[in-house]
Order: C-alpha cells, then structure tokens, then sequence
C-alpha cells in the first residue's frame, strides 16, 4: 500500500539508504532536508554507524536529517540477517510514515527495495554500475555463479523499482548492456550551487610555501580508482622550470589503503614540488581552492557525472579530465581539455598547455554550461517531481 501525505501532514518523508560518510550522498538529501514540505531520514549499516564521529552525528542535526537504522550488510548467503534487516527497515517505513525509500547508489542498497511497502527510487552515480556492477561478470567458478545470483537479484530490483535515476548517461547503457534489458530511467546529476560558488569569497589560509606560485589542485581523494599516481608522474615529467611555478593541493579523504598512500607520499617527494595534504575539506572549502587554482586535475579509472569538475567550471577553473567516456553535453574539448589516452607523457603536455594557453573562452563556455544543464537546484527539482509522480500513482 502506497503512503500518500495526507491533507493534515503535507510533508513527504523520504528514507534515503546509503552511506553517512559520503559527501555526495548527504549533498542530495540536504536538499530536502531543509525543505518545510519535506522530512529526511537516513538509513545507516552497523558498520558505518560506528564510524559517524560527533561532528558528522551534529551536521547530520543541523541538516535536518534523522538518522535511523542501523541495518546489516546485504549478504547473499547470510540470509536470516537479510530478513532482520527489512524488518528494520519496514518498521522504520511504519513508526515514521515514510513515504518514499530513496537509495542513493545501486550497490548493494537496490537489493533492500524489492522487499519493502512503499514507492522506491534507485540512483546510480558510477562505480556502482561501471565498476561493481560490471565485475560480476566476470567472475569464475563458484564466485561466478555468485555474481550470476546477484546480477539476477539486482535485475530484479531495477525492474521492480518505481522510478530509477543516473547521473550519467552511460550509466543508463551500460545496465540495459548488463541486464539485456530496455530500463528507462532519468539522468538527474548532484548538481552544484552556482550562485553560491560565484558569491564565495576564498578565505583559505595555505600554507607559506604557496606564496606567489601556481596552484594544482587534485580534488579526488587519494585512492587507486582516482589515479594519483598518474598526475603526479605526469607533474615529475615537467620542464624544471615549470616545476618552479607550481605547488600541489591534495585530499587524502577517508579509507585511504595504508600501502597506496605511502606509494603517492613518495611521488610527492620525488615531483619536487611544494604540496600540502588536506585530510578532508568542507565545501566552501574546496570552492575556495579551485578559485584560487590556475588548474584542476581528474583522471579517474571510471566515472559518474564528477561533481568536482562541475565545481571546477562553475569557479572558472581550467580543467584538465582523463580518457573516460563523460556525457559530451557537460565535459567535451569545447568545455575542457581532455586526455585521449592514459599515458603520463599526454598529461605533462595538457598540464602545460593549461598553464600557459587555456583560453577565457573555454571558461566562460563551460560556466555557462554548468549553469544551465548542472545547477543543483534545477536538478533537485527534477527529482522532486519524480517524489511527486509516485505519491499520485
């Protein structure tokens, strides 16, 4: 039975399932969280609950967001777990009305919605197809027939959800590749504050090392999927004398693999350039470092919509993406320079020709483009009435 907000309660509660510690996922339930016309709650595995530190539980109340739960993993042979934890989530769905489950990354929260009472929404945003999806193909023997298993439970939660949105569309084709299958769904990005990004006025103290040199910010966390060891090789190749201009700014990020980290903790050493590692960065944060950037660098293995590179633009930062198969709509040569391969060597070229010719044009152009096809607000609101089309089915 579908929970309709009634004529008394105007609110729409929403159940969002995924993970507390990601900031992507809490930029999408913020946004309703501190809409009056909605109530936010957020689902959390035991195993991310006992990672939420204070800071992270009060943001989550100055958001507006409840957090509830905790559930199990979803296991595929642990089976009794699974049922405890739609018990949860049912009773959770009952004590606080809900009346839309929303996850917000397919792998493995799409599992839950096939079990439960009210409208669901699957959201893909990357890795989660192109990576995780993709892999249980290609497994063998035993953990093939594994993969097999949950390919065909994934399948069958995508079939039976009532609406599915992607931030890509090759997110989109690559599941009707996987499931051989005809799914419809719409492409809704995170999206990023324009307006707030145009009126922030940086106030980031950096460290003295930085003065009057130029600006390399690497905004994807330090982690193999994102690739540093390839900027930074392709930052070792430069001239010396344009080593001399630059200073790097990095983000280890969390769960960073002890033996990569001491890998790129090398590498920057060996560049012989100034850096400085940031454990983490707030928003406004990371706005202010791409606006006082001369040049971003992203060159993940895959990708979804990277919001990061929307930022960048929307700071008018030059913009330097890898070789990845980016919606052409937001990330073509006309918006930034991209890499045609994954060879160091190409990137040592793009970096210098960002540092010394990239154009106003291509700035301006990729400003306006963000404004009109990734500004948060028009998305979120194409998301609001997918909210809006379930509760009138």
């Amino acid at each position: 039975m579908v929970r309709k907000a009634s004529s008394i309660d105007l609110k729409t509660r929403v159940l969002y399932i995924g993970d507390p510690l990601s900031v992507h996922d809490i930029k999408w339930v913020s946004f309703f969280s501190q809409k009056p016309d909605y109530e936010t709650f957020f689902l959390v595995q035991e195993s991310e609950l006992k990672l939420l530190t204070e800071k992270r539980r009060e943001q989550f109340k100055n958001l507006n967001i409840t957090i509830v739960g905790p559930i199990k993993s979803y296991s595929l042979w642990r089976f009794w777990k699974n049922k405890q934890s739609v018990k949860t989530i049912r009773e959770v769905i009952r004590e606080q009305k809900i009346n839309v489950v929303h996850t917000l990354f397919a792998t493995p929260f799409a599992l839950w919605t096939p079990f439960l009472n009210v409208p669901s929404v699957i959201t893909t945003r990357g890795s989660d197809i192109l990576v995780v999806l993709s892999s249980l193909q290609n497994l063998s023997g035993l953990r093939g027939i594994h993969g097999k298993i949950l390919l065909s439970k994934f399948k069958s939660a995508f079939l039976k959800s009532g609406a599915i949105t992607c931030t890509s569309q090759g997110q989109l084709d690559r599941i009707n590749e996987i499931f051989v299958s005809n799914i419809s769904a719409q492409i809704i990005r995170t999206g990023v504050n324009v307006q707030e990004i145009v009126n922030l006025e940086p106030k980031l103290k950096l460290p003295s090392i930085f003065s009057g040199k130029e600006i390399i910010f690497l905004p994807r966390y330090i982690q193999p999927i994102y690739r540093t060891e390839l900027q930074l090789k392709a930052i070792t190749n430069l001239p010396q004398e344009l080593r001399s201009r630059i200073a790097l700014i990095l983000i280890k990020g969390p769960r960073v693999p002890a033996n990569y980290y001491a890998k790129i903790e090398k590498l920057l050493v060996s560049c012989g350039v100034p850096y400085h590692v940031f454990d983490s960065l707030t928003q406004h944060e990371m706005w202010s470092v791409f606006k006082m950037s001369s040049l971003a660098i992203m060159t993940p293995k895959t990708d979804g919509t990277p919001n990061s590179a929307l930022e960048a633009m929307a700071a008018k930062c030059p913009l330097i993406l890898g070789n990845f198969s980016y919606d052409e709509d937001l990330f073509s040569e006309k918006f930034c320079l991209r890499m045609k391969s994954d060879s160091s060597l190409e990137l040592s070229e793009l970096i210098t020709i960002a540092l010394s010719e990239y154009s106003t044009e291509m700035l301006e152009l990729a400003f306006v483009n963000v404004l009109e096809k990734g500004n948060r607000p028009s998305e979120m609101e194409r998301l609001h009435r997918v909210y809006s089309g379930l509760l009138q089915r």
